[in-house]
């Protein structure tokens, strides 16, 4: 079983206009709202790749229910623990000819103690050893920074492959725990280890930091687009390939999709690498993402190159 864990979700609301300007009215063009955050971005990829998930989050209001009803209409179960304050509303303005854009990110609720608790029980009550938790995002207000920490924890000790990704010091914590797999998103990499990741090399260095603090494998994928995937005894580096960016919403979560659809159809971590190149390439080339084909994705799959480099 596949379950996605998203503590902070949105509605997302993408409205696209000619030009970004400062203090003018901005009159748009279309616009288009999502059921966002990144444990459901998951579920909505792994569901584009044949592959069922349940998504577990906190939601409120208004919008937790235009969340809850939108994900049951894309097919994706839910089951999730409901708080008073309003789930937050994330808004992106995007220029219609080009890759710029303005994003403002909406803080989310304040979650009660008993709504952590109740979670937990949750939580505690769908692990089954050998499934496959995605535990990522943000902590909401009221969620202490040691949280994901002490879920990786109950999850690893019932047998489950959790795949992390998360910021700040709640990624900290919980990289100590040693998830199965972590996938950063590099700028919080690079502020985490003091670096610059811009290229394969600079790559290569990190994943064997974080390998060292205890995680099995690392998937990172850097400003060129490429994307590099490393266990403790191979590194696999997909080249990237050249599309159009007109999705600037979801990357990373495409790219964790299509690591978690590879290992679960049991795949050799060159094809893992592959596909999840692929299908992140497939994800950001595509404005809508209720558009995307399996045979875009097919078609995208042969492009990627990828090179393999033992480490024992």
């Amino acid at each position: 079983m596949i379950i996605t864990f998203t503590p902070n979700p949105s509605v997302d609301r993408t409205i696209t206009v000619n030009r970004l300007m400062f203090n003018e009215i901005l009159r748009g063009n279309n616009a288009r709202v999502d059921w966002g955050g990144k444990g459901f971005n998951v579920s909505r990829g792994l569901m584009m790749l044949g592959q069922p998930s349940l998504a577990l989050g906190w939601v409120g209001g208004g919008a937790g229910k235009m969340l809850e009803d939108g994900l049951n209409k894309l097919r994706i179960k839910t089951d999730f623990v409901w708080v008073d304050e309003e789930t937050r509303t994330n808004t992106v303005v995007q220029e219609e000819a080009s890759e710029w854009y303005m994003r403002v990110n909406e803080p989310g609720p304040h979650i009660p103690l008993a709504a952590i608790d109740e979670m937990i029980l949750k939580t505690n009550s769908y692990a089954n050893p050998g499934d496959i938790w995605v535990t990522s995002g943000s902590l909401p207000q009221g969620v202490p920074d040691e949280f994901y920490a002490d879920l990786i924890r109950m999850l690893k000790a019932k047998g489950v492959r959790v795949f992390f990704e998360s910021i700040a010091e709640p990624f900290k914590l919980g990289l100590r725990e040693r998830p199965w797999l972590v996938s950063p998103d590099v700028t919080e990499a690079e502020h985490l280890l003091g670096y610059s990741i811009q290229n394969f090399d600079a790559a290569k260095r990190a994943a064997m930091s974080f390998m060292q603090q205890g995680a099995e494998y690392v998937a990172l994928a850097i400003e060129t687009g490429g994307v590099l995937l490393a266990s403790q005894s191979l590194m696999v580096m997909a080249s990237p390939v050249k599309v159009p960016v007109r999705n600037v919403t979801g990357a990373g979560d495409a790219l964790m999709a299509g690591l978690v659809d590879g290992f679960v159809t049991y795949q050799p971590l060159v094809e893992i690498a592959r596909q999840a190149s692929a299908f992140r390439a497939t994800w950001v080339s595509h404005r809508d993402y209720t558009t995307i084909r399996r045979e875009d994705y097919l078609e995208l799959l042969p492009k990627v190159e990828v090179r393999a480099i033992p480490l024992l």
